[in-house]
């Protein structure tokens, strides 16, 4: 799989458990503003109340401002953001938080999306 970056980057959006918009700097006074997937991970719906759970956990990992380091594996499957494993300022991965702390699980393609079922009590 190809990979691009890494890339400096600063949170302008924390989206939901798994999707955050990111201004990337790609060097040379060139930023870009583009919505991110967390890579490899699935979080619940913001509809249910876990999914509300997981974005104030994405939150307080990631308040607005916070510079990350982000990789893309490429365009998200459903288009206008990208895939991407965002490295947090302590050094550890976000989706990794997230499925440490029950917010997430891993993605599958073959699995239902999150709101079709209740993830385990954490």
């Amino acid at each position: 799989m190809t990979t691009f970056g890494p890339y400096p980057a600063r949170v302008f959006n924390v989206h939901d458990g798994d999707t955050v918009t990111l201004d990337i700097d790609l060097g040379f006074a060139l930023t870009l503003r583009y919505n991110c997937r967390a890579f490899g991970i699935n979080a619940p719906e913001l509809a249910t109340q876990p999914g509300k759970d997981a974005l104030a956990y994405a939150q307080q990992l990631m308040p607005l401002g916070t510079q990350v380091t982000v990789t893309s594996h490429g365009w998200d499957k459903y288009g206008g953001r990208f895939d991407g494993t965002i490295i947090l300022p302590n050094g550890t991965d976000w989706s990794t938080n997230m499925l440490q702390s029950g917010h997430a699980i891993p993605m599958n393609v073959n699995m239902p999306r999150l709101d079709e079922y209740e993830l385990p009590p954490a």
